[in-house]
């Protein structure tokens, strides 16, 4: 099955979008021309943001619009909730659309209250930029940035069948959602029911596999909207929809606060499927590995160390190894150490592998992270 890659964001067939601006906050809006399937992943943190409750009401009841803004997270604060349904109303009535048919998401600080204001003038001006143009979904990409360097979409085209989607993260993290907005959009007609077991499968393997810093966001949203205009398989769908996920969690930990290097980490012949996913998140959270990634210092300990704190293994059976362009090489294997002068030389690229073969079974899993440098700390503790 080959897909092709296009330009259009989520301007697929049926959406359209805008995205603008201004200071502090951004306001980004995507729109389908009729009520169509929807459904949603959200942070499994305990402390949720008021956009999470909105939504999360809503979506599986057909959506319509999703309006995102940043520079406010919308959590922690007296009166979210109102303030959500505030940022609905307006846009339906920018939209001629029902406010109870609008998705709501928010980035930015925790614990303040969002400038109302500021936000419907915004939501305003996007919804007269409305376009179906590849700049029009990159523009409302670049407005929901907060620490991100560079704005992240995807979209892929297989026999007329369609998916789109664009996100933003750097910071804040962490398995089990990722700290993150991702909006996602398809011409394909399938149920809701189909669509949400579709988008938690892809979620499981992409975004809840992609750490920089471990620490779970209040706001984390995952949307995916369908138009319905494309008759298609669900396994079909299903390719489309994990390949831009799966691109997406790569972006996402390409641009990591501060990083210097991306990381993946394979973990193969684990137990099951689920062993392998802790052992890979393990490695990919470990700030000892991710410090040692970034130092360039083939300290395979650590690695192994991290995974034996998750999951049963024995270190006996055990083989590591750093891949990068430079190449590939065993830094442990079955009780040797191997040559660390060429390990240290790999990891200097910019991009590192590290795969581990655990010898147990026949699980394995891929996570996604970076390294941990002085330029995160530096970010973060200014952060405000």
């Amino acid at each position: 099955m080959n897909l092709n890659e296009t330009r259009k964001g989520v301007c697929v067939d049926g959406f359209k979008a805008a995205g603008v601006k201004e200071g502090k906050y951004g306001v980004a809006l995507i729109v389908c021309q009729s009520p169509c399937a929807s459904a949603g992943v959200f942070t499994r943190n305990s402390v949720k943001a008021a956009p999470v409750a909105w939504t999360r009401k809503r979506v599986g009841g057909g959506l319509q619009a999703v309006v995102a803004n940043s520079g406010c997270a919308n959590a922690c604060v007296k009166n979210g909730l109102k303030d959500a349904g505030e940022m609905a109303r307006l846009t339906g009535k920018a939209l001629d659309v029902d406010a109870g048919k609008v998705g709501v998401a928010s980035t930015g600080i925790i614990g303040r209250r969002m400038d109302i204001g500021v936000v419907g003038s915004l939501i305003k001006k996007a919804s007269g930029m409305l376009s179906k143009s590849p700049k029009a979904s990159l523009d409302a990409a670049k407005a929901i940035m907060t620490t991100d360097t560079k704005p992240k979409q995807v979209s892929v085209e297989l026999e007329g069948l369609e998916v789109g989607g664009i996100c933003k993260g750097a910071g804040m993290i962490a398995p089990d959602m990722a700290t993150m907005l991702c909006f996602i959009t398809t011409n394909a007609a399938l149920s809701e029911s189909v669509l949400q077991k579709a988008l938690k499968a892809s979620v499981d393997k992409s975004f809840n596999m992609a750490v920089v810093d471990g620490d779970m966001s209040t706001n984390d949203t995952v949307l995916l909207l369908a138009s319905g205009r494309k008759k298609c398989r669900p396994d079909a769908f299903q390719k489309l929809l994990d390949y831009v996920t799966m691109e997406l969690a790569k972006k996402i930990a390409l641009d990591g606060e501060g990083a210097s290097k991306y990381l993946e980490v394979e973990v193969s012949g684990a137990r099951d499927s689920e062993s392998a996913a802790k052992a890979a998140k393990a490695v990919a959270s470990s700030p000892l590995v991710k410090t040692a990634l970034y130092g360039g210092n083939p300290n395979w300990g650590r690695i192994v160390s991290s995974i034996g704190g998750k999951i049963k293994i024995n270190p006996d059976v055990v083989t590591v190894a750093f891949k990068s362009r430079k190449g590939e090489v065993n830094v442990f294997d079955r009780g040797r150490t191997g040559d660390l002068k060429k390990a240290a030389d790999i990891l200097r690229e910019k991009e590192v592998k590290i795969k581990v073969n655990l010898r147990a079974g026949g699980g394995k899993a891929t996570a996604f992270g970076c390294d941990l440098t002085e330029e995160y700390v530096k970010i973060n503790a200014g952060y405000n």
